[in-house]
């Protein structure tokens, strides 16, 4: 005769076999019991319960461990944030005063070329030239 299909077992065996639940030893059936009998006990029904008690609350804790990571990052990237505006502004600073610095250097190099060329009177000079009269 076919057993009667109990819900319980399925589910539970079914969570063994994806590797969801420890694996257990083999019920023992004791001599003096008849298999209907034990299965009218009302043990699966607290097994599966227990089974949905312990996912739930793993998914629980998976679900918290989510949120901590995801703060963590939003935390991380808000520092990160904040130290790339202030140092972006600190950056544009020095490229402003080393353009600046440039072009005094540029100024005072074709000022001292000049002043020297007119001292001694030969020497190429370092304006840009505009082709006309060479050749």
């Amino acid at each position: 005769m076919a057993r009667p299909f109990d819900f319980a077992d399925s589910v539970a065996d079914t969570l063994r076999r994806g590797g969801q639940l420890p694996q257990t030893a083999p019920k023992v059936i004791p001599a003096g019991l008849d298999p209907k009998q034990q299965r009218a006990s009302p043990a699966p029904g607290k097994d599966l319960a227990s089974v949905c008690d312990a996912v739930a609350v793993e998914i629980q804790e998976t679900g918290q461990s989510v949120v901590n990571i995801a703060n963590t990052i939003a935390a991380e990237s808000d520092a990160l944030a904040e130290l790339l505006h202030k140092h972006g502004t600190a950056m544009a600073a020095r490229i402003e005063q080393f353009i600046s610095m440039s072009d005094r250097v540029k100024i005072r190099m074709r000022e001292a070329h000049d002043d020297m060329l007119v001292k001694s009177g030969v020497g190429p000079s370092l304006a840009p030239h505009d082709g006309q009269g060479e050749n």
